[in-house]
């Protein structure tokens, strides 16, 4: 934030109204998600959260015992809200029995979502060289079901394919990688989305999968 802009148009917000902790609580956490996303993990503070609130620091912590439990809280909403939008992608690539067509759709649909909700994206990619061992964990713990969710799917798109005592093994890998490029493209859309449709980057990842699982799968 520049010199000349005053440090927190936050600041000027009226006294918040008396509310309980939990009619508070999801005011609390849209005001975070947008302190976390301007200043990160570390440099926001519950007195920060407070302020911007229009609270006292005892109000914001009668709603969360601790800043990682503010954050845990906030990515268990946005995670919610991001496993949906992934079901919906896996759901709609399985659909397809060509490899490459079930790819496309399944990384477009990802990326329409980031698209439509950048925020959510961008708070989970916070607990990376940001947070605290506890929140990092709490993030990599969100990731792993993606994971499993995929590796479940992989598991579909894989019988007939290899030996059946390689399923697992296989299938497992293929959802960590495929999650590597999910998230390589949910890099590059949130960086740069005036560069991409999420039709032109759902093709390309989907090509790059596709040309690294040829000669191991024979796909």
């Amino acid at each position: 934030m520049s010199a000349s802009s005053p440090s927190a148009p936050h600041a000027q917000r009226p006294r918040a109204a008396h509310l309980g902790p939990e009619r508070r609580r999801p005011l609390i956490l849209d005001i975070a998600l947008d302190l976390f996303l301007e200043r990160g993990y570390k440099g926001t503070s519950m007195e920060a959260v407070a302020q911007a609130a229009g609270v006292t620091k005892p109000v914001v912590y009668a709603c969360f015992d601790s800043k990682a439990e503010l954050f845990g809280a906030l990515l268990d909403r946005e995670e919610q809200r991001m496993h949906s939008q992934f079901s919906t992608a896996l759901a709609s690539g399985t659909q397809s029995s060509d490899v490459r067509a079930m790819l496309t759709s399944g990384f477009t649909s990802m990326l329409h979502a980031v698209k439509e909700t950048p925020r959510a994206y961008r708070i989970a990619l916070l607990g990376e060289g940001d947070a605290e061992a506890i929140v990092e964990a709490r993030v990599r713990h969100g990731r792993n079901l993606q994971i499993a969710a995929t590796a479940e799917a992989a598991h579909a798109w894989l019988q007939g394919r290899i030996p059946t005592e390689r399923l697992d093994s296989v299938a497992q890998f293929v959802a960590q990688t495929l999650i590597a490029f999910g998230e390589a493209g949910v890099r590059t859309m949130l960086a740069a989305p005036e560069n991409w449709t999420p039709e032109l980057l759902g093709a390309t990842l989907a090509e790059l999968a596709v040309g690294g699982y040829s000669s191991f799968l024979q796909l």
